[in-house]
């Protein structure tokens, strides 16, 4: 069994358990943050894929951006109130070991990583840098890149219509 098997295998298996844990929560904080270990699960795994490029923004816009805004609104709305009542020897031991995988995950991809740049280049592999990328983004798939521009105003005027209606609503 190769060392590339065990990472993927590692970073597949923590994104499938992510998954599922952020499914099955009871809080809606609780599921973003199983999210954001799904997605630097997945910046692992594009990593694996020689997609540098692709593996830094996954975390710096999704594990980063998105889900800080996400994690801003519900802790604003505040809608479990419940969830102030969980237990805290749960809550350590859980992040204790959440830790620990981060902190094994990112010493992996280093490995990884330093592995990689020892190897000699061989051709011009361009998918997933940033010129790939560029190129491909605003070439061939410049029509899918306009429809999903389109897709966030939409999604961002919904989005602001929602949180209009429930201003205007009286607090009980």
């Amino acid at each position: 069994m190769s060392m590339t098997t065990i990472f993927f295998a590692f970073f597949s298996g923590i994104a499938v358990v992510s998954a599922l844990v952020m499914l099955t929560r009871r809080t809606a904080l609780g599921a973003a943050v199983s999210l954001v270990v799904c997605f630097l699960a997945f910046a692992g795994l594009y990593v694996m894929l020689e997609a540098p490029f692709v593996a830094v923004m996954q975390v710096v816009v999704y594990a980063g951006a998105i889900m800080m805004l996400i994690i801003f609104v519900i802790m604003t709305v505040d809608t479990d109130v419940d969830a102030k009542a969980l237990r805290r020897e749960r809550g350590t031991i859980i992040g204790a070991i959440i830790a620990t995988i981060i902190v094994g995950a990112g010493i992996a991809v280093y490995g990884l990583a330093l592995h990689a740049a020892t190897q000699p280049v061989q051709g011009a592999l361009v998918i997933g840098t940033v010129a790939g990328v560029g190129t491909l983004l605003f070439t061939r798939h410049v029509l899918n890149f306009e429809m999903l521009s389109l897709l966030l105003l939409v999604a961002l005027v919904g989005a602001l219509i929602l949180a209009k209606q429930i201003m205007k609503k009286p607090r009980p």
